[in-house]
């Protein structure tokens, strides 16, 4: 191979790899052209990537509202959580005094009203007396205040002798 048959191959190959890099600039601006909105309606390559630019300011400005939106919205959401979570221990634990107050209210009732009971209906009544006055008692505790046991009484410490 000659000196001119080298250069000459060289400038083809050269020629060949400009071509295949202007194709793929034209196909990439092309491929802009299709995707990014067209007002004007201009194909001009400048105008494509102008446009495509434009766009994606506008894109972007779009996207940081969006996270301040949506950044504000999830602080309201956890806000409104966080005051359902409260209302909804507060509803619990009312619901729980009243409960008990029910529990106490009814064994009250049988006692005044006299009634015979059959031992299974006492054992239910004196579980539910037991847990009613263990909800007084851990409501005391939490006050502060000592529950003092009927030791005297029934001759076993910590346990309160039951009256009827």
């Amino acid at each position: 191979m000659g000196s001119d048959e080298w250069a000459r191959q060289r400038k083809d190959n050269h020629k060949e790899v400009e071509r295949r890099r202007r194709g793929n600039i034209n196909e990439g601006i092309n491929e802009l052209g299709r995707i990014v909105p067209n007002g004007s309606g201009e194909k001009a390559k400048g105008a494509i990537l102008s446009r495509a630019v434009q766009y994606i300011h506008h894109l972007k400005e779009n996207e940081a509202r969006n996270i301040e939106k949506w950044t504000l919205e999830k602080l309201l959401m956890d806000q409104a959580m966080g005051d359902l979570q409260a209302q909804l221990e507060e509803m619990r634990r009312l619901w729980e005094e009243e409960r008990a107050a029910r529990t106490r209210a009814e064994s009250e009732l049988d006692v005044l009203r006299g009634l015979k009971t059959s031992p299974a209906t006492e054992t239910a009544t004196a579980a539910a007396t037991t847990a009613a006055d263990k909800a007084t008692d851990s409501a005391a505790a939490s006050d502060g205040e000592a529950a003092q046991g009927g030791e005297e009484e029934s001759g076993r410490p910590g346990k309160r002798q039951r009256t009827d």
